[in-house]
């Protein structure tokens, strides 16, 4: 009896080019898949560092704008009050030190920036306030009842001011804090960023903050409502810190996309307007 064996027949070189096509195209799609979630996933993150940047940055500027003037007036009613009583002129003095103050009582100072430059300083902005003990009526507790810029507390009757700018190398929203103490002594801590870098795909950028702007609402009539906005040079040329009532805060911060195609460069202006709620003295 004889048995007929079929043919084996293997893959043509045609059907292989054919399957390896069919997966490379099919691998393609899988890879643009992932490189687009990829991004995705990176874009959001940057994104929220970027709001969480935006957030800080305003909070911080707004909490230490709300304390300027502040002084511990209640010390005055403690069991030790000073010689002689707190009171603004003589808590505010004239000074040079962090800030040009030409008027007793006057506790905010800035200088306008160069609009619309990235590489020209920023507008800055300077505040006072005067730490106070803890209890107002113990003046030997050890805490102080105020924070500046940086987190940091200070000892009673020292008179902080928190210098805020942009660096122009950096791209980094700074603060400098002044101590003097109430026997006089100077203690600067250097500038540090307040905001954190964002982190993007292709590794750390800088926090990117491209121009800071504020201006002053003041009232100069005393009608007890802002009558109008100034940059600090119209203010210095009036005259017009001791009638500032608030400050119109705004900053422009790059861009974490900017490097996609349509994307621009820099974000709009994010803006905030902050109360001075202490009372300025009146001259």
């Amino acid at each position: 009896m004889m048995t007929t064996r079929a043919k084996q027949h293997g893959l043509s070189l045609i059907s292989l080019l054919i399957a390896l096509t069919i997966g490379i195209f099919l691998l393609a799609g899988l890879f643009d898949l992932w490189l687009q979630t990829r991004n995705t996933f990176n874009a959001q993150g940057s994104l929220s560092q970027l709001q969480d940047n935006e957030r800080m940055a305003l909070s911080n500027m707004a909490s230490i704008v709300q304390s300027a003037g502040f002084y511990p007036l209640a010390e005055n009613y403690g069991t030790s009050p000073p010689s002689p009583l707190l009171t603004p002129t003589n808590v505010f003095t004239i000074s040079s030190t962090a800030g040009s103050y030409t008027v007793g009582g006057q506790y905010i100072y800035g200088t306008s920036g160069t609009s619309g430059s990235t590489t020209a300083p920023s507008d800055t902005l300077y505040v006072r306030f005067m730490a106070g003990a803890a209890n107002a009526y113990d003046t030997t507790a050890s805490t102080a009842n105020a924070l500046d810029c940086l987190g940091q507390t200070h000892s009673d009757r020292a008179l902080v001011t928190n210098q805020y700018y942009v660096d122009p190398t950096t791209s980094q929203l700074m603060c400098k804090v002044t101590d003097v103490s109430s026997a006089g002594a100077i203690t600067v801590t250097p500038a540090q960023p307040i905001i954190n870098d964002i982190t993007t795909g292709g590794g750390t950028s800088t926090s990117g903050i491209y121009q800071m702007t504020v201006t002053y609402g003041v009232d100069p009539t005393s009608t007890g409502s802002v009558t109008q906005y100034m940059s600090a040079t119209t203010i210095a040329s009036d005259a017009y810190w001791m009638y500032v009532r608030s400050m119109k805060i705004q900053l422009i911060f790059a861009n974490p996309l900017g490097n996609q195609a349509g994307q621009k460069a820099q974000l709009p202006a994010i803006t905030r307007i902050v109360a001075v709620p202490q009372t300025t003295v009146t001259i």
